[in-house]
């Protein structure tokens, strides 16, 4: 059996592709904190809405 989900959302306009795409981002890191809640201890939970473009010169590179 395939595990993996793909979830879709059609819109007609801009406005709500990005108000879709802004509540689906915080229910899964309010889905993932609380997983993470049940099994271990959650140390912290934190969403940077408009991140500078050069954060990406501090993180590691994506294999």
């Amino acid at each position: 059996m395939n595990a993996n989900a793909l979830g879709m959302i059609e819109t007609k306009g801009l406005v709500g592709a990005i108000e879709a795409a802004d509540a689906m981002v915080k229910a899964a890191v309010d889905a993932g904190a609380a997983a993470a809640e049940r099994v271990g201890d959650l140390l912290s939970v934190h969403v940077i809405p408009r991140p500078h473009t050069e954060v990406d010169a501090i993180l590691p590179p994506v294999k």
